[in-house]
């Protein structure tokens, strides 16, 4: 949980900029985009994460790539302090932290949404309506199925977690039972 921590600090930093200098959005997509490169060539994830290899040797590889991107100097600031750190490996949650950032300034939240079965019609964008209204927020929600439920639906959003499955249905009818 350090990690994340860690990850956090370096997020709000990079989005103070971002909000400092109106691309808070831009940023995000030029972190998606780094992150993108280095899964899809595994020898640069590597070489740049690897410890043994000379600070200098990585920094010129990091370079090469904060150009070829044509990335702003605040993300690329951003992750040369990461490398120097030796946090680079932290990348994905300094994102994923960042992410969260601009949904909060954008009035959005996303969250998970679980089903037995696939949801039929339109089921998905009501849950989400009735929820955007209760939370004042607009509601992003990916749907998993979960074939350990009976049936019903239960959505995390956040901290709120709302489960109207059928296993928790007869939990609370159990408990009705159990205190008569």
């Amino acid at each position: 949980m350090i990690s994340h921590s860690i990850a956090k600090r370096y997020a709000k930093a990079l989005f103070a900029a971002g909000e400092k200098d109106g691309n808070y959005r831009k940023y995000l997509d030029e972190l998606g985009s780094l992150l993108e490169l280095v899964e899809i060539e595994p020898r640069l994830k590597t070489t740049l994460m690897l410890p043994l290899l000379e600070m200098a040797k990585r920094k010129d590889l990091l370079s090469e790539v904060v150009r070829l991107l044509a990335l702003s100097p605040a993300v690329a600031g951003t992750v040369q302090m990461l490398l120097e750190k030796n946090r680079i490996s932290y990348l994905p949650l300094v994102k994923e932290e960042y992410a969260g950032l601009v949904d909060e300034k954008e009035g959005r939240v996303k969250g998970v949404l679980y089903t037995a079965y696939p949801l039929t019609g339109n089921a998905k964008t009501r849950i989400e309506e009735a929820l955007s209204q209760r939370l004042q927020k607009k509601v992003e929600l990916t749907v998993t199925e979960d074939k350990e439920l009976i049936g019903g639906v239960k959505v995390t959003v956040g901290g709120l977690r709302i489960d109207g499955t059928i296993r928790r249905q007869l939990e609370i009818l159990n408990e009705r039972i159990m205190k008569e």
